[in-house]
């Protein structure tokens, strides 16, 4: 959905997602929740000038007023109706704001495990919507026979098998390619597959002092349409030997530089995938190669995200199909 330092306490924002607007909004003591958008009262939209009093969403018709569980607690007529708000789980995590969706409106599941993906400072990032599915922009990281042909980078080979734990897809690989300011590189780089809300690629330099996060965040906005965060946040060892108060701010200018520099090519080789992603076809029965790498193992592993009555993986849309002007001008952070 974005990143929590779009949210300051008090802000309301809109946000596309499964088809349909929620509104999410920061109360005053740092409370996150997102709401379908429409007020239970005369069904005002509470994004377009809903704001935020305290702890409670105010509408902007006639004033009700909501509580973090979406009940009305309060109008400027005397006792309020009993009328609450139709919420949506929401979360954070890693820096990120997830939404939960689930075909039946079932709770959550799961929960996204603790990991340490965060850097010091906000993300770098870059929004651009386009014709896709989230699990097609997912199976990219792990279709890496295709990072030399198109990217110029190379795949040296799985440094460790791939590992699936429940909602979880990982994978460490190695690979050669040329990074900014350090020339051509041999590292490992750790991939992990968040259900497919998103996907993580992991830089650990320690010999430059370098960690990096690089993130590629799939939004389902209607069928086939997805907004796409790509991100960067880094960390740095540098500046140890710096007084207690300058270290923090200079760790934190430095891995921001670091991180503008390692965004130019996390977006150089997705804008590289987009127009592929955006104009293709989803093939439910495609005619792998040897060197398709992990492609048949992550969509069984995918499958999982769907009904069961249902197709266990994206439908198939037609060669035909009118995407209308959805490849977006990017929108940076």
């Amino acid at each position: 959905m974005g990143f929590s330092t779009e949210w300051l306490p008090g802000v309301v924002q809109t946000r596309t997602f499964m088809g349909e607007d929620l509104v999410i909004y920061r109360t005053r003591s740092g409370k996150l929740r997102a709401s379908r958008p429409y007020c239970p009262h005369l069904g005002a939209h509470l994004g377009a000038g809903g704001t935020v009093d305290g702890e409670q969403l105010v509408c902007p018709f006639h004033k009700f007023s909501f509580d973090v569980d979406g009940k009305c607690v309060r109008t400027p007529f005397g006792p309020p109706p009993k009328a609450s708000l139709s919420l949506v789980e929401i979360t954070e995590a890693y820096g990120i704001v997830w939404a939960w969706h689930h075909h039946n409106g079932d709770a959550p599941s799961w929960q996204l495990p603790e990991m340490d993906l965060t850097g010091d400072h906000a993300p770098v990032y870059q929004v651009t919507d386009l014709a896709s599915h989230p699990q097609e922009v997912g199976e990219n990281a792990f279709d890496y026979w295709h990072i030399e042909p198109l990217h110029g980078v190379e795949f040296i080979g799985e440094a460790s098998p791939a590992r699936e734990d429940g909602p979880i897809y990982h994978l460490e690989s190695k690979i050669n390619r040329q990074l900014p300011l350090l020339g051509q590189r041999q590292h490992v780089v750790s991939t992990t597959a968040f259900g497919l809300g998103g996907t993580c690629v992991v830089a650990d330099l320690p010999e430059f002092g370098i960690y990096a996060v690089n993130w590629v965040l799939p939004t389902a906005i209607a069928p086939w349409r997805v907004r796409l965060h790509l991100a960067v946040s880094s960390r740095v060892t540098w500046g140890r030997n710096l007084p207690d108060f300058l270290r923090s701010q200079a760790s934190s200018g430095a891995a921001r530089a670091v991180s503008a520099g390692i965004f130019k090519a996390l977006k150089r080789d997705i804008m590289t995938d987009v127009p592929i992603w955006h104009h293709k076809r989803y093939v439910e029965h495609p005619k792998l190669s040897r060197k398709d790498g992990l492609i048949g193992a992550y969509r069984k592993w995918a499958s999982k995200f769907y009904p069961p009555t249902n197709l266990r993986t994206p439908s198939p849309r037609s060669g035909v199909e009118d995407r209308g002007d959805v490849l977006s001008r990017p929108k940076t952070g």
